[in-house]
């Protein structure tokens, strides 16, 4: 794949991009429940053009989520006003410690409106996403925002957002009664709080170890020794305690782990020299693409021999910022299907079709996710205006998420289970991808292969692991029905 990953999508409709998994054969992604009742090609991603795309009505697998109609949002629940359905999308792109952080996700929110919004909105009624950025740690800003601005929060994700949770009446999510599809969730304190439905379940309590077995499996010697370095956030430690848990349960040793200022270091030469003091044969991460790229450049620099387990955000540019060769090797895990695949996926086809109408925009996983909320929100608002009448109200909204059982948004990735608000456990399924020559490439399962449970992800039964440590810590009102 060329490096262009999250450059603008422009660039990508004209720039070839190596396909992984021809073999697909036209796969569809799986089928979604509506509630209520990437072997190599060359391809040019989002080459049809925005004009046609637009055209469509559906949205990869998800049929006609958008479209005319006379809906009407509940008094008192309207935000901006009742003329359209003012949605807040959270995202830290003004970041300065890394300008453009999760973008994606305001970018995704824009593409997604626009279309839904030439389609006739939802119910008839157009979209208007309210921008609530929070530079990471201005949270209680952006959330005093939505109290006031927002019928709901959909497709959006903060870095710390167990603030959201301030205990002030103008501020706090559920003091203000507000509901939330988000892209992602990090802390347990949002997690596992209610009023929220994700479409992608992160929840404290569970975490996925399947990229772990796949990974030890394909490389017995390196997955011995493993360490972690993680920023020092609230929530990216969190996040490294789940992975301490999953290794444990799958039998891989953690010979250290190594926390680093979450505004990254000038010189990541004495950190590089922990982990191999470590032993550490194998590195894993909890932060951005660019910092693990500085570090992994200093590790080289010494002669480290090891290999890099990335998580999904990963999948990034900035992987490559110091050179192909600095990641050279490098696993990443993967729930969403990659954009080198795009062809044969139409939701992921569809996604980049889109992201054209938005000028500089940026592609990612997250992006991805992002559009899966917006078409889980889609399908409960259509749900809930047939059930009521054509009026949508927030409690209506999440319980009719909360039916959905089976959920790939439009066939953007693997299989998940919003249903399970209150027992939400861990996403089992994911494939691996290798950094090799610049790029990102299949690694396993092979499309059709060994391990391949269903359009090219590995599913195993044993593919979570518990983390009892995380449990009761959700933010839940016990005054919502939801």
């Amino acid at each position: 794949m060329k490096k262009s990953l999250l450059v603008p999508v422009a660039v990508l409709s004209v720039v070839a991009v190596v396909a992984v998994g021809a073999t697909a054969c036209g796969a569809n992604g799986g089928s979604d429940a509506q509630a209520g009742d990437a072997s190599t090609t060359s391809t040019a991603a989002g080459a049809t053009g925005a004009t046609a795309a637009t055209a469509t009505a559906d949205f990869g697998t998800a049929k006609k989520p958008c479209g005319t109609g006379s809906d009407t949002v509940k008094a008192g629940e309207q935000g901006r006003g009742a003329d359209k359905l003012y949605i807040g999308v959270g995202n830290d792109r003004r970041s300065q410690i890394r300008p453009g952080l999760n973008k994606e996700l305001w970018d995704a929110s824009t593409a997604f409106a626009d279309w839904c919004n030439a389609q006739g909105g939802i119910g008839g009624l157009k979209i208007e996403p309210v921008d609530l950025e929070s530079s990471i740690f201005e949270v209680e800003k952006a959330m005093t925002t939505a109290c006031t601005d927002v019928f709901a929060m959909v497709g959006g994700g903060l870095v710390q957002d167990n603030l959201e949770f301030s205990g002030k009446d103008a501020s706090d999510f559920h003091k203000c009664k507000l509901v939330d599809l988000p892209a992602f969730a990090v802390s347990p304190e949002k997690s596992d709080s209610n009023g929220q439905v994700q479409p992608v379940p992160n929840p404290g309590t569970s975490v996925s170890n399947t990229w772990m077995r796949d990974y030890q499996k394909l490389y017995p010697e390196e997955a011995k020794k493993v360490a972690i370095a993680y920023g020092d956030l609230p929530s990216l430690t969190v996040t490294k305690e789940k992975y301490e848990a999953a290794l444990k349960d799958v039998g891989m040793d953690v010979v250290g782990t190594f926390p680093y200022p979450a505004t990254g270091l000038t010189d990541w030469t004495p950190l590089a020299q922990k982990v191999i003091e470590s032993g550490a044969t194998t590195l894993m991460w909890v932060g951005e693409a660019g910092f693990v790229a500085n570090l992994l450049s200093k590790l080289r620099e010494q002669g480290w021999k090891g290999r890099a387990l990335l998580e999904t955000n990963m999948y990034d540019p900035l992987l490559f910022s110091l050179g192909d060769q600095v990641p050279e090797g490098s696993v990443v895990r993967m729930t969403t299907h990659p954009i080198e695949e795009a062809t044969d996926w139409p939701g992921t086809q569809k996604y980049l079709d889109e992201l054209q109408t938005v000028p500089d925009a940026r592609i990612g996983p997250l992006g991805i996710q992002g559009t899966s909320a917006w078409l889980l929100f889609a399908t409960a608002a259509n749900a809930c205006a047939s059930r009521n009448k054509g009026v949508l109200d927030r409690t209506c909204i999440l319980q009719e998420a909360a039916k959905v059982s089976d959920w790939t948004g439009g066939g953007l990735h693997a299989p998940a289970d919003p249903a399970k608000v209150a027992e939400a456990k861990a996403q089992e399924c994911g494939m691996l991808l290798m950094v090799k020559g610049g790029k990102f490439e299949r690694l396993y399962p092979k499309v059709g292969g060994a391990g391949d449970d269903g359009d090219g992800f590995h599913c195993p039964s044993n593919g979570t692991t518990p983390v009892p440590a995380n449990a009761g810590k959700g933010k839940v009102d016990p005054s919502r029905p939801i």
